[in-house]
């Protein structure tokens, strides 16, 4: 006997108290939903009150649907001539037992059994139910009376009956997939599956604590927030508004109709990648609904950010591993009737930059059919900066054998300590580049004999101190670090070696910036574009409080003058972007995720006419760049 297994987070209901809301309710028909058997004397009366329960429940955005022993097309007719035919949802009817019908229902509806209710007068089926569908809840036709009252019936307000709308559309969508004669994914190519990420979570802030909290055989991650509202919706703010994550929702239309938002992520940048070349990103959250089951859009996706580590919890349905080839999902920019396929800019984009590169990567992403981004990052107790012209020029300098020697030293990995920025370049590529952290003016490390510049902060050492200190003070201060003895030992390895063979060298001046400048606009291969990242002029402090940054406008001035003399160089700043103070974080180029993403559509205007470098051109002079 085939019996429907409990998904991963399923229980079984003992008791009313420990029952899970309803999401659906399953109606046996004859002296159940109406008085009389139709084969045996016909209906005796049509109980209204039945039907205006279903009404009502579709109004809490709570589902009906049938499994009933009857003939289906004097079922239909019925329910046709009382007007309620279209509040019924994947209804089964037909002389078959009810447990397998019921199994073969639940499975359509890509919901679990805890959150369904099957409603029957006949003891028999609904044992025979209870046996076959573990978890199920059921009861029978006395229990009616009182679903509009009991708690677990409260629903969530729909007037609209958009939830039974999107259940019709996968219903829709069921019995075409049931009529393929093709395969599967023959099915799937031709259903115009179009995905569009709404990135303004805020607005959307509940629909993501349901689908967070709500959703199980493809929640991967299943970090769930408190149950109590209000002390979600405050976590999530605070998690979906920090400067290092980048969050979404998910919405699925096919040519069935839209299914709604039936997913949401959030990524924390952070670290390098398992194989330590690059960034890595970490999903914090990845869950969807079963509404849109069988489309592959979680792999899809999955696929689309660039397979990101992820800590899957529990059971899930969907094996992110497994290789598969899903060629019939397309990302769309809008919703509004405006479905083009989102217009790709570049055939390449690279992101070189601090902080704020990740984020503003991941936005990107829509742009291009591949992003490659570099920026500041972690390796074991340091911190490592990137961005900054020197820096980035001397990276793409030392690549070799003696720099792979000097990072074994440091203590680093040698791949994003070097940059191939402008090497194997496809023709076409748009350069983005943030090199904020000249303006500031902190220093870093020059090498003595081979001139390498590098910018480490072994458990936030400030260069100077480095460079200044003895090395008997500088044991002293090691010898005080509140850290483990292997930490310890491999910062205290790294500060004295950069102690005896590095220098400190200033940040550049306005000459040596524009120098800087001139040898990266000449490295940008022809064909190509760069736009160059300016900060706001204001920073916060240690206590939270604005103040001005009279050196980024120093250094944003500069900028803008440098690249105004390259036709194929453009600036955007993040002033343009911050439509309110609160969205401006501590420390320097931190700002709200909704900045990052403003910026990169910045950043896709600007390179949409932003002319390409051609052939004959070069970089302007350093004379021309240095104009005041």
């Amino acid at each position: 006997m085939r019996t429907f297994r409990l998904a991963d987070g399923a229980r079984s209901v003992r008791s009313n108290i420990m029952a899970e809301a309803i999401r659906l309710v399953i109606w046996d028909l004859d002296e159940t939903f109406w008085k009389g058997t139709i084969t045996e004397g016909g209906i005796t009366e049509y109980l209204r009150a039945n039907h205006d329960i279903v009404v009502e429940l579709a109004q809490r955005g709570i589902i009906s649907s049938i499994c009933s022993k009857n003939e289906k097309t004097k079922v239909l007719s019925i329910l046709e001539e009382h007007g309620i035919s279209q509040y019924f949802v994947f209804p089964s009817i037909s002389w078959e037992p009810k447990g397998p019908r019921l199994i073969d229902l639940i499975e359509a509806v890509q919901l679990r059994p805890p959150t369904i209710m099957f409603i029957d007068d006949n003891p028999s089926n609904r044992a025979e139910a209870r046996e076959m569908v573990p978890g199920l809840q059921v009861e029978s036709d006395s229990f009616i009376p009182s679903i509009l009252s009991d708690p677990r019936f409260a629903g969530k307000p729909d007037p609209a009956l958009s939830r039974l709308q999107q259940y019709k559309l996968l219903e829709a969508r069921k019995e075409d997939e049931v009529r393929s004669v093709g395969s599967n994914e023959e099915f799937l190519r031709g259903c115009d599956v179009r995905v569009y990420v709404e990135y303004d979570v805020v607005s959307y802030l509940d629909r993501a604590i349901e689908l967070i909290n709500r959703t199980n055989q493809l929640n991967f991650t299943k970090r769930r927030l408190p149950e109590d509202i209000a002390q979600a919706r405050q976590l999530l703010l605070a998690d979906v508004g920090d400067h290092r994550r980048q969050s979404g929702l998910i919405r699925v239309i096919d040519r069935y109709g839209d299914y709604g938002f039936v997913g949401f992520f959030m990524l924390e940048n952070g670290g390098l990648d398992q194989s330590r070349t690059r960034l890595g990103q970490t999903l914090l959250h990845y869950c969807f609904s079963c509404r849109t089951l069988g489309m592959f859009v979680e792999y899809w996706f999955y696929n689309w950010l660039h397979r990101p580590r992820i800590n899957v919890s529990g059971e899930v349905l969907t094996d992110l591993t497994l290789p598969r080839t899903v060629d019939w999902i397309r990302l769309i920019s809008a919703v509004d009737g405006n479905e083009s396929r989102t217009m790709r800019i570049a055939p390449e984009i690279r992101v070189h930059g601090g902080c704020e590169a990740a984020s503003i990567a991941h936005y990107l992403a829509a742009y291009s059919d591949n992003v490659v981004v570099s920026g500041n990052f972690h390796a074991g107790a340091q911190f490592i900066r990137v961005n900054s012209a020197p820096l980035l020029l001397s990276a793409c300098d030392r690549v070799g054998p003696e720099f792979q020697r000097e990072s074994n030293l440091l203590r680093i990995p040698y791949e994003p300590m070097v940059s191939r920025y402008f090497v194997d370049v496809p023709e076409g590529t748009a350069f983005v580049f943030g090199g904020q952290y000249d303006a500031p003016g902190p220093s870093r490390y020059r090498h003595k004999v081979h001139g390498w510049e590098i910018r480490l902060e072994p458990h936030g050492f400030h260069a100077v101190i480095i460079a200044k200190s003895s090395e008997e003070e500088l044991r002293g201060i090691l010898d005080g670090l509140n850290v483990g003895k292997d930490v310890k030992s491999e910062i205290t390895d790294v500060v004295l070696h950069i102690h005896e063979n590095y220098e400190s060298a200033s940040y550049p001046d306005d000459k040596k910036l524009a120098e800087c400048m001139r040898d990266i606009f000449g490295r940008v291969p022809h064909g190509s574009r760069i736009v160059l990242l300016l900060d706001h002029d204001k920073v916060r402090d240690h206590t939270g409080a604005l103040k001005d940054a009279p050196w980024n406008r120093h250094y944003t001035d500069q900028i803008r003058r440098l690249a105004g003399a390259c036709p194929f160089a453009g600036t955007v700043s993040f002033s343009d972007f911050i439509l309110d103070e609160n969205e401006i974080r501590g420390g320097g180029n931190h700002y709200d995720r909704m900045v990052y993403y403003r910026m990169a559509e910045g950043i896709v205007s600007l390179l949409r006419n932003l002319p390409a470098k051609e052939a004959r051109q070069s970089a302007p002079s350093c004379n021309v760049l240095a104009l005041s």
